[in-house]
């Protein structure tokens, strides 16, 4: 098996299983804390969340394309590892300090945002972006996986009641802190301790920092400040409305993420061979296979989201239903922002055009959030995070227009599945007037007639997308068999 096949196996599966455990802890997590509690964590956890993103500059998307670059460089691979994780420290030291003030003068007394500081001292031992960029996903995803079994356990022993919230926050924030702690001691492998640096080679690494600091920025403004806004124009409980929701979209999307997080140091290293031809074939395919994936999906959670709602995270999570519906287009603009992305714009240093679409959906979604968020809570918040998604990927995608065919891809596939997956959801919900049983079993129901449905004419169709992959996985099977 190619490294790139195995990389994207270790990230699927730790995906898959991140996904699968948050599966089994969502709805005793919702039922157990309520709105209000889930709505508490999610709300003290955005606001450390974000001071770390401010602090660190970007500096993971930058660390990963940077490491990709010397990783069969020893010598240089060790300075670059030392000098950037330096500035991290140095970065990360001021965040701490910063946070703590703000414990100390604006949430005294409120234990849960002082338990959220070890997510803040974790940050100090994050070397993911080490074995990221030298494409060793299998370390990073045994460590992930194990960690997390242990910590979502913890919560099933440990979590029983709406008074736990403070014990739900400290098994989380310890489970970050351990998970890095025993990464850091793999790296010696790799690297060598390197004690001396070059002044100007470290502004040099804060200056390309701060430039992918503002998208970094930018993108957090729209992913975490949505549920700091929620919790200080709205209430906590809307907060947890929109959490819950958006994990659930969250967990489709990541598993299409896969592809970033796995080809932005393959892409990094295309380029740096200068094999731009390659690239854009690859990109081309992935934009292509994204459509035929993630378009369904989006219209399939739109159609399941009430019997998937009630069935997951229980009655008192009603309202949470709508914004589901409202955020389900995200799938399609995550996807294809991960392309644009992780697969061309950064590992290019394209930071212009990588950086404007963001500041501008960042500053939109603000200006939607102070709008939207009082008359209409957490579905007003939803509304602004999938326009500001969508008119991310819109300016991306105008950039590219010279460098990929963009039209060309979007003219031949997007209707076709747009038009397919709206006779599915149409035959989904006529389910639902021929039919009364459990919220489970609707699901497994809806799920497959949609699948077969859509599969079933898109084979009638001979749709090249469909056949790629069914020779792919009759590939993998003969190898398998030989």
């Amino acid at each position: 098996m190619s490294t790139l096949k195995k990389n994207f196996f270790y990230v699927f599966l730790q995906q898959f299983l991140l996904i699968g455990l948050p599966f089994l802890t969502i709805p005793y997590v919702s039922r157990v804390l309520g709105p209000d509690g889930v709505g508490h964590y999610s709300y003290s956890f955005s606001i450390v969340t974000l001071v770390i993103t401010i602090f660190l500059l970007g500096s993971n998307l930058y660390s990963t394309r940077e490491i990709a670059k010397v990783k069969n460089q020893k010598e240089k691979l060790s300075r670059t590892f030392f000098e950037i994780m330096t500035i991290r420290i140095l970065l990360l030291s001021g965040a701490l300090l910063l946070y703590v003030i703000s414990c100390l003068t604006f949430f005294k007394g409120d234990i849960i945002f002082y338990l959220q500081t070890l997510h803040l001292i974790g940050a100090f031992f994050d070397v993911t972006w080490l074995f990221q960029g030298l494409e060793l996903f299998k370390k990073v995803v045994i460590r992930n996986i194990s960690v997390k079994f242990i910590g979502f356990g913890s919560v099933f022993l440990f979590v029983h009641d709406k008074e736990d919230v403070w014990l739900y926050t400290l098994i989380m924030g310890a489970s970050v802190l351990i998970g890095n702690i025993l990464l850091v001691f793999g790296i010696q492998k790799y690297v060598s301790w390197v004690t001396s640096f070059s002044k100007d080679d470290l502004k040099v690494h804060l200056l390309q920092m701060l430039l992918l600091f503002i998208p970094a920025l930018s993108g957090m403004i729209y992913s975490v400040m949505d549920k700091t806004m929620l919790g200080s124009l709205s209430t906590v409980q809307q907060v947890g409305f929109y959490e819950q929701s958006y994990k659930i979209v969250y967990m489709i999307t990541s598993i299409l993420n896969i592809t970033g997080i796995v080809m932005l140091p393959r892409a990094s290293s295309l380029i740096a061979g200068k094999q731009f031809d390659k690239l854009k074939s690859v990109i081309q395919s992935g934009i292509t296979i994204n459509l035929f994936i993630s378009i369904p999906m989006t219209f399939g959670l739109f159609a399941i989201s009430g019997n998937f709602v009630n069935w997951f995270l229980g009655s008192s999570f009603k309202e949470s239903i709508v914004i589901c519906m409202i955020m389900s287009p995200i799938i399609v603009f995550k996807s294809i922002g991960v392309i644009f992305g992780s697969w061309y714009l950064v590992p290019m240093e394209k930071n212009k055009e990588y950086t404007l679409p963001i500041m501008i959906g960042a500053i939109i979604n603000i200006i939607l959030n102070f709008i939207l968020i009082p008359p209409f809570g957490a579905a007003g918040a939803a509304v602004s995070t999938v326009f500001t998604e969508g008119l991310i990927v819109s300016i991306q995608a105008w950039y590219l227009k010279g460098e990929l065919p963009i039209r060309e891809i979007l003219n031949k596939r997007i209707f076709r599945y747009l038009l397919l997956s709206l006779v599915m959801v149409c035959l989904i919900y006529g389910i639902d007037t021929v039919s009364d049983f459990s919220n489970l079993i609707m699901i497994i129901i809806k799920v497959l007639v949609g699948i077969g449905v859509y599969m079933g004419i898109l084979f009638l169709l001979k749709d090249q997308s469909l056949f790629m992959l069914l020779d792919y996985f009759k590939t993998k099977k003969a190898k398998a068999n030989s």
